[in-house]
């Protein structure tokens, strides 16, 4: 079954079979905060609104349409999204097709003794709010031989109370009373992406027609989207809203309490995963070298908090990582395979590459510090000033010359910069025609040009080390795309 975010857009068959392993594609910590927050809404007095904060990407609606399906087995619960509903004219609407939905699923408590707080319920909140709530609940039984379709045709003979709004409450209060533990969970999702009118009428909604005994609103949220949303409303301006800061916080108006949805931590679930029992072929356990333990968990980590993974979508990429590395036959550039198999995922999803970084050693542009490195020629500006000004010895042309080289390789830039630093400690040892004017002048000179060619050499090993570098850089990168899509290759 493919990883999805809303698993109530699954077929039937594939809700079913998820809800049996509801947490599978989620992080521990995830499932215990689910757990907590279960405990605390079974005891918590009612009516109660709370808000769960995040920002994009950190699996708000991946975490509430699983929990509405855990609660829903002890606590009634209803997941409705806001944003694919705010094409409607009034989000109070919604509300009532999901109450009437809930009628249609709870067949059970629909008996003879009930049946007239279930007529009330429906023919109160339909007048409430003008929608046609047969509709949603035809072919529903009441009792043994009772319809839902037939009383509601008859719903035009009732009476209609003075106070249609505050009786259909009662109505729902009535109700949710028939339920276990006597509670209604209402799950209000991607409120913060709907258009700003429609948020806010959805808050207003729940502010003045669900203060109800027994009802509990949960509203995952991203509240500075969600500022912005009333700022744009009410035409706040940004000046405005600095001076205004928290003093006049419009959410607060309608939360109870507004609490955390913890994000993934990355770096424990690849800590977890990527351990010496499973990867035991390429890289080494301890250090960080290029090709060890600690730099794939590192690198791994990082790329798939960039691309906002999901747990199992983060496993997958861990997982594919070991098949890599246990049947490559060469050292495994861990950041380069890090990159090469969340970038995939990444651009499956996004169709965008995800940044390799400022020190992107696999492709040629100017951030590239293997190239910046090359390009230095730390020896040459100063020699080449020399020979300008002063009459040097002969061999100290071809020092020159060979100096202002750019290297292509590795193996060129150790080569000049040996034969640079070998050359000028000979010039030093020498008096220059026992001339002590040139001497003083020129020995000073010569004598800062050897820390920078220790330096430029320091650079290129330490690029080597960390990323496993060589001569073979850009090949080896098109290698590893070729092989992660094709990962059967790896075995031939």
């Amino acid at each position: 079954m493919k990883d999805i975010a809303n698993i109530f857009k699954l077929p039937p068959k594939d809700l079913q079979k998820k809800s049996k392993h509801l947490w599978d594609d989620t992080a521990p910590e995830i499932l215990d905060f689910a757990n907590d927050l279960q405990n605390f809404l079974q005891g918590v007095d009612t009516p109660y609104v709370i808000g769960l904060d995040g920002g994009y990407g950190t699996g708000k609606t991946h975490f509430s349409t699983r929990f509405a399906v855990q609660m829903h087995k002890t606590i009634r619960t209803l997941y409705f999204s806001a944003w694919e509903n705010d094409y409607k004219n009034d989000p109070l609407s919604i509300f009532v097709e999901q109450i009437a939905l809930l009628v249609k699923q709870e067949q059970k408590i629909i008996k003879p003794k009930t049946f007239k707080v279930i007529k009330n319920l429906l023919f109160s909140w339909a007048k409430s709010t003008d929608i046609n709530v047969g509709a949603q609940v035809g072919g529903l039984s009441a009792g043994a031989t009772t319809n839902v379709d037939k009383f509601i045709d008859n719903l035009k003979n009732l009476e209609l109370p003075v106070d249609v709004l505050q009786n259909a409450k009662s109505q729902l209060a009535e109700y949710i009373k028939l339920l276990p533990h006597d509670k209604l969970i209402f799950i209000v999702d991607d409120l913060d992406r709907c258009r700003p009118d429609f948020a806010i009428k959805t808050l207003e909604a729940v502010k003045h027609f669900f203060d109800i005994e027994g009802l509990i609103i949960v509203m995952p949220i991203n509240q500075n989207r969600l500022r912005i949303c009333v700022d744009a409303f009410y035409q706040i301006s940004s000046e405005a809203r600095q001076k205004l800061g928290n003093k006049e916080d419009y959410l607060q108006k309608f939360f109870n309490e507004i609490i955390d949805i913890p994000s993934l931590n990355y770096e424990k679930i690849c800590a977890d995963h990527i351990t010496e029992k499973w990867f035991t072929n390429n890289l080494v356990y301890e250090g960080n070298d290029f090709n060890s333990i600690t730099e794939l968990r590192k690198w791994i980590a990082e790329y798939a908090k960039k691309c906002g993974f999901s747990y199992r979508e983060t496993v997958e990429i861990i997982k594919k990582a070991k098949f890599f590395c246990n049947n490559y036959n060469e050292p495994i550039r861990c950041r380069l395979l890090a990159y090469t198999l969340c970038n995939r995922l990444h651009k499956q999803k996004a169709r965008t590459d995800i940044q390799y970084g400022d020190d992107d050693v696999y492709k040629d542009s100017q951030q590239n510090p293997r190239i910046v490195i090359f390009r230095k020629q730390p020896a040459y500006p100063i020699l080449n000033q020399l020979k300008n000004s002063f009459r040097m010895p002969a061999e100290f042309d071809p020092l020159v010359t060979m100096a202002g080289q750019y290297p292509e390789t590795y193996v060129e830039l150790y080569e000049i910069n040996n034969k640079c630093h070998e050359a000028i400690s000979g010039f030093l040892e020498k008096d220059f025609l026992n001339n002590s004017f040139y001497y003083n002048q020129i020995k000073p000179r010569l004598q800062q040009v050897l820390p920078d060619l220790e330096k430029q050499k320091q650079e290129a090993e330490k690029l080597q080390k960390e990323h496993g570098s060589d001569d073979n850089d850009v090949e080896r990168a098109k290698i590893y795309e070729k092989m992660a899509q094709n990962p059967q290759l790896l075995k031939k």
